[in-house]
């Protein structure tokens, strides 16, 4: 054995003593030496650091309130927690919303609800589209039930946008049945690909909540906000029949600037 002494000694408490730092010791620091130095090899230090939780970001979405109208929105709210983050590979993200703050659907929030991220870079011109799916956080942060359908955009200003629809089942624009509203969400989880510009950077972010129709409204809570909004069925029959017009909605903000991309 490697840095092995030979000591003698009348004393068998001291020999065992002696034994466990001269012998025992040494030989497990060799040995999970080498077991480091095998993962290392095999690569699966990097896949067991690769195991890493989702970046998460904190929104304050401002105060309690019923928000309604046609196209009501919550936003643009900055944040700057991927600033410097290259624009390439995948990113995991969880925007959670602060001071107890919840964001309510309602029975007459339309389909077309979206939680969007808009990220700034500092290149220029058209970029590519992000790719990726997302996700309703609960109040335990958990995932909220979905089908992750997303939307992307991208400005000819090097910015790149990725839309949640929570409340659709497919990109066809069927409403996901599954969501028994009313219900409270506390925050949105994206998983997302950029398109491959390793020289650049984020250099900033907005984040946005938006109801795409002419009554659609949503609630921000904790403070004292209704239980809940029913649409007239004569309304609710019209916007389900006019589903396929009211997605041009969905990118009202986008088309002066932007091209348009499913995710």
């Amino acid at each position: 054995m490697e840095n092995l002494e030979i000591l003698e000694t009348k004393d068998h408490r001291n020999a065992f003593c002696v034994c466990i730092r001269t012998i025992v010791l040494p030989t497990i620091r060799i040995c999970m030496a080498k077991f480091i130095a095998a993962l290392i090899g095999s690569g699966l230090v990097f896949s067991f650091a690769s195991l890493t939780q989702a970046t998460s970001i904190g929104i304050d979405l401002g105060p309690s309130r019923v928000l309604t109208g046609e196209n009501p929105e919550a936003g643009p709210i900055g944040f700057n927690g991927l600033n410097g983050t290259p624009v390439t590979g995948n990113v995991s993200v969880d925007f959670v919303f602060t001071n107890n703050e919840f964001a309510r659907i309602y029975t007459a929030t339309q389909p077309l609800f979206e939680a969007s991220i808009t990220l700034q870079t500092n290149g220029s011109g058209f970029l590519g589209f992000l790719s990726g799916t997302g996700f309703l956080i609960d109040a335990h942060g958990n995932a909220i039930p979905g089908f992750g359908i997303t939307g992307s955009a991208s400005g000819n200003d090097a910015s790149l946008s990725i839309d949640l629809f929570p409340l659709l089942k497919d990109k066809n624009g069927t409403p996901n049945d599954q969501l028994k509203k009313p219900f409270d969400f506390y925050g949105v989880h994206y998983d997302f690909t950029f398109p491959s510009n390793p020289s650049l950077e984020v250099t900033d972010g907005a984040f946005l909540l938006a109801g795409n129709g002419t009554f659609t409204p949503f609630a921000i809570g904790p403070g004292h906000i209704p239980a809940d909004i029913t649409v007239p069925d004569q309304g609710s029959t019209f916007l389900l029949l006019t589903l396929s017009l009211l997605g041009m909605a969905t990118y009202r903000r986008l088309w002066d600037r932007r091209r348009l991309s499913a995710a």
